[in-house]
């Protein structure tokens, strides 16, 4: 179940999403920055098939995880 953390404005749930890793952006840029580790954020899992990316889910409610996630 979503929070009002994790719905957008129009009452969609926001969880669970695919993207990028962890990453930094250089002040100013939105294409450069460096990699984090993939445990450095605690609602992430990395794509085992796709190394840099992965599934995000709601760090409050947990909306999102998968069912095999600690």
């Amino acid at each position: 179940m979503t929070c009002e953390h994790c719905t957008d404005p129009d009452g969609s749930p926001c969880f669970p999403v695919y993207g990028v890793g962890p990453h930094t952006h250089k002040p100013g840029s939105w294409m450069t920055g460096e990699m984090l580790p993939p445990d450095s954020h605690p609602a992430y899992r990395e794509d085992p098939e796709s190394p840099g990316h992965g599934v995000y889910w709601c760090p409050v409610c947990g909306d999102g995880k998968p069912e095999d996630a600690p």
